[in-house]
Order: C-alpha cells, then structure tokens, then sequence
C-alpha cells in the first residue's frame, strides 16, 4: 500500500521560482545581487570587527555587517580566519550533529506512475498523484530497519520514499506527456561501508533498488524512467555547500533546537564576531521552505543598526 498525503503545494516554474521572485523584490528595493561570486574568507579589522568578505577571485567587498546563510560550520570553521573566535564556541560548532541519511533523486518519465492499490486503468493524472506518496513505510519496524542499516554504514535495502510529481499540476516545467519525479530516500550513509557514492556502478545499483521497490506499488514504473539526476549527502555536500549533507544545515533534535541553535548562547542570530550574523536554517527556527531564520535575522539587524546610530 502506497500511503497519500495531501496539502502538498508547488510553485509554478519550479522552487527556483521563489529565489526569483524573492531577489526581484530586493532588486526593487535597491539591492545589488552578484552571483557566481564565491567567498574564500571574511575580512576582520584591527578591532576584530567583520569588515567584509574576500572573494576566491581576490575581489574585496567591504561592509560592517556580514550575514551568512551558509552552515554554521562553513562559516565559522571554513570563513572566519583562525584565531578569530573563543575556542569553546569553535568545540560547539565543531562537534555539532551535522549528519544526514537523504539522498534526492530527480526523474523525467515517459508516463505517470500507476498504482496498483488505486484499481484504475487509465493513464491519466488523478488526486493520487497529487500529494506526497510514501512508499515503504508501511510499519514502525520497517522504517526502524532502514534507518539501522544506514546507522551500520549500509544504504537501506528496502528505502523509506517519498515521491512527489509536480508537474501534474505545473505544465511549465515538463513537455506535453512527460512529467518530473521527485524522490527524496532515507536513509543513505555518508560513507557507505560496501562501496563509495563516487562509483558510478555503486550508485547506479541504490537508484535502482530504488526504482525496483516503487515497481512493487506502481508496476512498469522503471521502465518509464528516460532519466535521473541522483543527490547523495556527499553531492549536496559538494554541489550546494550544505556540511554533511545535511539540508536543514544541521540536525533538528531537542538538543539543537530552540536556544541550542546553532549552538548555546548563541542562538540570537548575532555570533562572536561583531558585525557577522547568521540567516541560514542553521538558526532558529531550522531548515524548511519558510523564510523565518532570515527576517527574524533582519530584523535583529535592524535592531542593532538603530542603537548605534542614538
């Protein structure tokens, strides 16, 4: 039995969507957004204030006030210059839970999935594939076993899914006929113990497994596949900069939530380093398509910004 979940909604065009729209409202407000632009490091003054950041061209950009929604560890263990922070809020950050078990499949298909549980027999789109499908969480037992194996260093053997397939309701972002999957699977270990994610063989062989037990509640879907684009936590690690792979830039457990995150202390968005805030989903309140740890950073800037101008 494949399992619905309803109340999923998407944004027209894709989630770039939102990045496009969110920069044209700051472009209407005067901002200036360069991209492409790479930063090797922060810049600090004399008094230990931020003072900018180096770009990896060389390039300097000056400013008293820094905000980063990069990982709380790529920026405080990878942009700020050593010797800069106190060495127990560096024994934080470092020993923070930066781990993640997701992979991301992304898949264009000839035809919509067809599940057997639903008893129909035409290809058309219906409110089944509308909502989030989980596929293999059928008892507590079986998500505890998937979770184990990766725990162990093994990709799950049957993976916990969910797929999504928003081009059934936007037509914009595939061809007439064809649509796009989304997978995203739990639970893949960093460092599997049987193989490496960089061997396109050993990779090949997860996806599969995969697709094979998706075949299980819609049958022939594999054979719809043209082709996939496959994200494990070593690929968003390296692609899109997210510490561990993790893609709310760190664990969301009791013990990092609320006034532990980022860390103790600490979770003001303000950090050590005058002039520097974080903004990122390694801040209150985490990671999600919500927008809250940057206004709620904003606006302590704002804040700070108006004190010291009385």
């Amino acid at each position: 039995m494949a399992i619905l979940e309803f109340g999923r909604r998407y944004v027209e065009g894709g989630m770039g969507s939102v990045s496009m729209a969110i920069s044209s409202a700051a472009r209407e407000a005067g901002a200036h957004i360069v991209t492409r632009a790479e930063v090797s490091q922060l810049m600090i003054n004399d008094s230990g204030r931020v003072n900018g950041v180096q770009l990896a061209d060389g390039a300097q950009v000056h400013s008293s006030i820094v905000l980063s929604n990069a990982t709380p560890y790529k920026t405080f263990m990878d942009l700020v210059p050593g010797n800069i922070l106190p060495d127990d809020f560096i024994l934080s950050i470092k020993h923070s839970d930066y781990s993640s078990g997701t992979t991301k499949i992304n898949l264009a298909v000839d035809k919509l999935p067809q599940f057997q549980c639903c008893k129909l027999s035409h290809p058309d789109p219906g409110p089944q594939h509308v909502g989030t499908i989980h596929i293999g969480s059928e008892s507590m037992e079986e998500i505890h076993s998937a979770c184990q194996e990766a725990v162990n260093g093994l990709p799950s053997r049957r993976p916990i899914i969910e797929m999504t397939i928003p081009s059934v309701l936007d037509k914009t972002i595939s061809p007439p006929g064809n649509h796009v999957i989304n997978l995203f699977i739990q639970y893949t270990p960093y460092k599997p113990s049987d193989g490496s994610w960089m061997d396109p063989a050993y990779r090949d062989s997860f996806a599969n497994r995969c697709f094979s037990l998706i075949d299980e509640y819609a049958p022939g879907f594999s054979s719809s596949i043209i082709g996939y684009d496959m994200l494990t936590p070593p690929d968003l690690e390296r692609e899109i900069g997210l510490t561990g792979g993790n893609i709310f830039h760190g664990a969301m457990g009791l013990d990092s939530l609320f006034l532990m995150r980022p860390v103790k202390g600490w979770s003001n968005y303000r950090t050590p380093l005058q002039g520097l805030y974080m903004c990122g989903s390694g801040t209150h309140p985490g990671g999600g398509v919500m927008g809250a740890p940057g206004r709620n950073a904003a606006g302590i800037v704002l804040q700070d910004l108006k004190k010291s101008l009385n």
